[in-house]
């Protein structure tokens, strides 16, 4: 399979196809002509060897290079200060385009290039790719004090949430919760696209990704609404989830601790967001993006929006490692939004 082998599915509510092993639940690649608005050479520029390669090293470095989060594990930061924006000199643009890569937890940005460049590779005019850093925090894993890159603190494994879930049925305790240094990093999320902006980033040109827990933030500024400039027009996550959860007993009102925001300060367009998990993953369990999606689509609907633009596909036989069929669909799915934001300007 390659881009042009994606060219004309039409992506129906709940298809699937077990040869594949692949799931989605929303409709919107149907009717896309590959030949339109100079995007006829983007069709050859990736092969399925150039995917195959990266996935190699892109998935040898989830398996031995990423930190599994006991639940003896705890976070020692105090402080979730991020670095200035202004003084990461890689997010000057020379584009139009922009795609943002938040890496995972433990993990760097430089692992995260080629990858990264691969989802964006033969967009007309070209696209800048922006990898910002995590800071380094202390953390207790397992036992043994570590400083890794963190944009939060993780959320821990779905063994020890159900068991917290669990105990909240037979307290009666409050099921609202969130990660620890999740506003801080949404803010600097916020500081990140108003840079851009004032850089002459056009409206819907700046896509924002991650893996793990960047998807996470990518999902966290997706879900709040003093995150939506006019400058995002997508955010991508690859195996996150939203790290934060509302009372799913009460309706999102927008105010309400932990519920998804939407201020109602000032009308705002929510962000397409496109969740890629997998059906077997023991770190970020498909599940937790299903929620994702329910709380993500429940608020938008909340604000009167008609078209949720929230997407999610399920790799099957797949755990917390990438496959192909995350890459061709990850990348028509950008291709999608940067020819709106190409239409609107």
């Amino acid at each position: 399979m390659d881009d042009a082998g994606y060219k004309n599915v039409a992506w129906s509510e709940n298809a699937h196809d077990s040869s594949r092993g692949f799931h989605t639940t929303h409709s919107s690649l149907s009717g896309l002509d590959s030949s339109s608005n100079g995007w006829h050479p983007w069709v050859g520029a990736v092969t399925p060897k150039d995917v195959s390669r990266v996935l190699r090293r892109v998935n040898r470095r989830i398996e031995t290079g990423i930190v599994a989060m006991p639940e003896t594990s705890r976070c020692l930061e105090t402080r979730w200060d991020h670095p200035s924006v202004s003084s990461q000199k890689s997010n000057q643009k020379k584009t139009k385009q922009t795609l943002v890569f938040l890496h995972g937890f433990s993990d760097e940005a430089q692992h995260w290039a080629e990858f990264a460049e691969l989802l964006v590779r033969g967009v007309p005019g070209g696209c800048d790719v922006v990898l910002p850093q995590a800071p380094v925090r202390p953390f207790v894993v397992g036992g043994v004090h570590r400083h890794v890159g963190a944009w939060f603190e993780p959320r821990l494994n779905h063994r020890a949430q159900n068991a917290i879930n669990q105990s909240a049925k037979h307290t009666g305790a409050s099921k609202v919760w969130q990660c620890g240094g999740i506003e801080p990093a949404i803010s600097w999320m916020d500081d990140l696209l108003r840079d851009l902006e004032s850089q002459g980033a056009e409206a819907g040109s700046v896509i924002v990704a991650g893996f793990s827990q960047g998807a996470a933030l990518a999902i966290a500024a997706a879900a709040r609404d003093t995150a939506w400039r006019p400058v995002l027009g997508g955010v991508l996550s690859f195996r996150g989830y939203l790290p934060k959860r509302a009372d799913v007993t009460t309706e999102v009102s927008g105010t309400e601790e932990g519920s998804l925001e939407h201020t109602n300060t000032s009308p705002k367009t929510p962000p397409a967001v496109l969740l890629c998990q997998g059906g077997n993953d023991p770190v970020a369990p498909a599940k937790w993006a299903r929620v994702a999606v329910e709380h993500l689509r429940r608020a938008r609907c909340a604000m009167g929006e008609r078209d949720s633009n929230v997407e999610l596909t399920v790799c099957e036989d797949f755990g917390h490692e990438l496959g192909a069929d995350d890459v061709w669909r990850a990348r028509w799915w950008v291709r999608e939004r940067l020819e709106r934001a190409g239409d609107r300007g």
